[in-house]
């Protein structure tokens, strides 16, 4: 059989009802065998052109998505809803799907950002194809890696559903045969045994899987992948979430052992550390490189919107057009300043805080706003070194980290450049000069993100665009390695300064200085430099929310919002009456009352 034939595109209407078919259990069957399957399963495995089918599935934003930013209306389970609007100090309009997250609210009868049948129903896939993949008849060696290379993806998308379920619930039930209906509940295992098992799956799958895949069917799980996921995955459980003791709301919990390991091991920031190395190794064999295509001040810019060498694990999603209507993919649609380009509207979704602004460092690394009187965003305490580089709100915006102009757009920036004139004004009253919130209400920062939104979407309306959603690039691996290193030894080493260092240079930010940040000792001080980088450099990437919370960091999304005003180029901060609420039994989410009800072993988390 040629190799074409393998790959071949074109997906039978009876294939795509079977995939979507094993993947349709309701809550309480999200465990068992769907009623009827084993009738046409032997279809789907008749041969490998249909066998491929399973696993393209797989990676479908419903079960693959990293949900960083929103995609479109109507598809479920992400709706109007990302990790991002939670985690990353922003406004957003009241009627988004995640509110219950932000304003304290989630409980067991909420709905989820990502329920857990569709966790379950990926498993499930998994465990079919695993199971299945020796019987399908094959012509060719060709055909027999490919099967194996996809047995491979199979065991790494298993891994990656389990790290999405882990991060949120804590440990689950373990699953690793295909359910036949009638066995005894499966109870949700060990934190520490859910961590080796996924360890476990991603070693072999790093075994069966190509180091590369050719021309289109890039994309797809790699050796690097693998290995990556798994570096992130023992960063997390070497985390003080896990790694230490359980939240003080959660003393007395019947299952103390799902919540993590219950005390502090430096050795697993060791297992951390070396298993970052090894897919640092890995990606760097692989082709893929720390992104520096452009000038520093753009280098993050071009990469949000660019599919590069440094992406390892993303999401990928069809070309669309800037013609209002054909969208399916919002982000853009509702992030652009008035009047610019294509878009007439004022509808604005993501707008960041001036508490997120002021957290960004000066182009010389220091910090401008050292914190604020009673908590109160409009009543900052400007730093010493704020003072002697001059920073005044009324220029704000001027001399910050690169990264800031990356990822915010502000009033009087350029936006648009190859082809607008202008500078932006957010009013969308054109006669009214120098004026910000205009006749949108709900438009209440003066602030809109940058991150993501192509800008030369607004040059002609026949312009396309392919968005990339980064799961894991380089940059995060530098990162979670500088970290590992930091918490084993017990301060940074050199090595760990080093892969600091490389993620500062990109952006044209000056190497680690110890000075420029909080702390008691070498250890804490790093920690702060790395918890900063994270936040800017990753910033709508929908990993701060998870970051947070494994740092045990959760008081930093208690945030009573402020924004700013603008009245004839005087700045004023303004208070937006929006707040955060993060309750520490947050730390680990509730599971829905119906699963727990229709599911024996998937017992209640502490605190609901």
């Amino acid at each position: 059989m040629k190799k074409s034939r393998i790959y071949h595109l074109f997906i039978p209407g009876m294939i795509i009802c079977l995939v979507l078919f094993l993947g349709s259990c309701e809550f309480d069957e999200f465990l068992e065998k769907p009623a009827g399957a084993d009738i046409t399963i032997d279809t789907l495995f008749s041969n490998t052109e249909n066998a491929q089918q399973l696993i393209f599935s797989l990676y479908h934003d419903s079960y693959f998505g990293a949900n960083n930013i929103v995609l479109h209306w109507w598809d479920e389970p992400q709706n109007w809803g990302s990790w991002s609007e939670i985690g990353e100090d922003l406004y957003f309009p009241e009627f988004f799907t995640t509110k219950a997250y932000v304003d304290g609210t989630f409980n067991p009868t909420s709905g989820h950002l990502y329920p857990i049948n569709y966790l379950f129903d990926a498993v499930r896939k998994c465990n079919i194809f695993i199971e299945r993949a020796e019987t399908i008849p094959t012509q060719s060696a060709i055909e027999d890696e490919y099967i194996r290379r996809m047995t491979g993806e199979a065991h790494a998308h298993m891994a990656y559903q389990y790290f999405k379920g882990f991060r949120l619930w804590g440990s689950l039930p373990w699953i690793n045969k295909v359910l036949e209906g009638g066995e005894e509940p499966y109870p949700r295992i060990a934190f520490s045994t859910l961590i080796d098992s996924m360890v476990a799956r991603l070693d072999l799958a790093a075994e069966m899987l190509p180091e590369q895949w050719d021309g289109q069917w890039t994309g797809r799980f790699t050796v690097a992948a693998a290995k990556a996921l798994k570096a992130k995955i023992l960063v997390y459980a070497a985390s003080p979430l896990y790694n230490g003791p359980l939240p003080s709301y959660a003393s007395g919990y019947d299952y103390p052992e799902v919540l993590g390991y219950g005390d502090d091991d430096p050795e697993r920031w060791k297992r951390a550390a070396d298993a970052c190395k090894e897919a640092i190794d890995a990606a760097t064999d692989a082709g893929h490189e720390i992104y520096t295509g452009s000038v520093p001040k753009e280098n993050l810019y071009h990469l949000a919107i660019n599919l590069t060498k440094e992406h390892i694990i993303y999401q990928r999603f069809r070309p669309s057009t800037n013609v209002e209507g054909g969208w399916a993919y919002c982000y853009n649609m509702m992030n652009w300043p008035f009047g610019i380009g294509w878009h007439l509207r004022t509808d604005v979704t993501y707008q960041p805080t001036i508490q997120h602004v002021d957290g960004y460092q000066m182009i010389n690394g220091k910090f401008p706003i050292e914190g604020y009187v009673d908590n109160d965003g409009t009543n900052p305490i400007i730093s010493s070194a704020g003072t002697d580089a001059g920073y005044d709100d009324q220029t704000y915006w001027k001399d910050r980290d690169p990264r800031f102009y990356n990822n915010i757009i502000y009033h009087g920036s350029t936006f648009g450049e190859t082809y607008n004139t202008k500078l932006v004004n957010f009013d969308s009253n054109p006669d009214v000069p120098n004026r910000t919130h205009g006749d949108w209400p709900a438009f209440k920062t003066s602030l809109m993100v940058h991150k993501f939104v192509n800008e030369a979407l607004g040059a002609d309306p026949s312009v396309t665009y392919q968005p990339v959603h980064p799961i894991i690039r380089l940059a995060d691996l530098y990162l979670l390695y500088a970290e590992a290193l930091n918490g084993y030894n017990d301060g940074p080493n050199g090595e760990a300064i080093t892969y600091f260092n490389l993620i500062r240079s990109r952006s044209g930010m000056p190497g680690y200085d110890a000075e420029n940040y909080r702390g008691e000792s070498d250890k804490e001080k790093f920690e702060n430099a790395i918890k900063y980088e994270r936040k800017v450099e990753f910033f709508m990437e929908g990993q701060r929310y998870f970051d947070l919370r494994r740092w045990k960091d959760g008081d930093e999304l208690n945030l009573e919002m402020a924004g700013l005003q603008i009245y004839n180029d005087v700045v004023s901060r303004i208070n937006i009456n929006w707040t955060n609420v993060f309750p520490e039994r947050m730390y680990f989410h509730p599971f829905h009352a119906d699963w727990v009800n229709n599911t024996p072993g998937l017992y209640q988390n502490p605190g609901y």
